[in-house]
């Protein structure tokens, strides 16, 4: 869910993410909740995969390479790097996780 989330929200699909919690909210509640609260302790705040900018990069990198069509990897990508240069930072590579 962490995934598909990261995805929807890059995607700016809020509604189909809302969509998905609702179906599978409850398979993940658990694990949500715990993680949650663990959050909330002091000593959790300064993990690492609590802000791993890496992980998204690298779900995003996947997405594209799983798309169906040709086509459909250049609109993501195109997509990627239109967000990316907002952000003033370059488009992410596999490099970047070697």
């Amino acid at each position: 869910m962490e995934r598909l989330t990261y995805l929807t929200e890059f995607f700016e699909l809020e509604n189909y993410g809302i969509a998905l919690w609702k179906e599978f909210g409850d398979d993940v509640k658990e694990p949500f909740e715990a993680m949650m609260k663990m959050l909330d302790e002091p000593e959790c705040i300064e993990d690492r995969w609590l802000d791993d900018e890496a992980k998204g990069e690298k779900w995003l990198l996947e997405f594209q390479e799983l798309a169906l069509t040709e086509e459909y990897r250049e609109w993501i990508r195109d997509y990627i790097d239109k967000k990316y240069e907002e952000k003033g930072l370059p488009y992410p590579t596999g490099a970047d996780f070697d």
